[in-house]
């Protein structure tokens, strides 16, 4: 089969500039189990291919999580940071206490607040922050929470046994298994 010019491509897009692949469903499709590739001339380009199953679940690399921000993503560590720095510290130890609720905390890491409480929750689990109170609607005031140090971070997790990181599409803490 010929591979669509960019010029028939484009006929097809009318006025709007988005170009339609459902008109060529025969040239999209790539063979069970075989990658097509691109003609290598610049500034054309052939349609999108199917990616077989073993490369597109390919899981991320396992490593071992060193620092506490291995086991963070991007926005996870913008949360936790957020909630570092306007806590307050707890008695004579390195952890830090914080009544916030999800809105000032969206504000003040530019996220979404859905965004935030999702991150809240997997920092949670993954042992970097604890929830000591919950919200109080009537009075607008927000959870409280406890906030690790770092080192402190690294020894829960070491006690749990979360020793491993696969970063794919989140980060994900993993147990050894021995």
């Amino acid at each position: 089969m010929e591979p669509i010019s960019y010029d028939e491509l484009m006929s097809n897009a009318g006025m709007s500039g988005f170009v339609s692949f459902l008109e060529h469903p025969a040239e999209a499709e790539a063979p069970e189990g075989k990658i097509q590739e691109g003609n290598g001339v610049a500034g054309k380009s052939e349609p999108p291919v199917a990616i077989p199953e073993q490369i597109a679940e390919r899981p991320g690399k396992i490593r071992p999580a060193v620092a506490v921000e291995d086991g963070h993503s991007l926005a996870e560590q913008a949360v936790y940071e957020a909630l570092w720095k306007a806590a307050a510290p707890e008695g004579s130890g390195a952890d830090r206490v914080l009544r916030i609720g999800y809105h000032r905390l969206a504000k003040m890491t530019r996220l979404s607040w859905v965004s935030v409480k999702s991150n809240l929750r997997t920092l949670e689990k993954k042992l970097a922050i604890e929830i000591t109170g919950s919200e109080n609607s009537a009075t607008r005031e927000g959870k409280s929470y406890r906030i690790y140090s770092k080192p402190a971070i690294l020894q829960r997790r070491k006690q749990a046994g979360l020793d491993f990181v696969r970063r794919t599409r989140g980060v994900e803490l993993l147990k050894h298994s021995s």
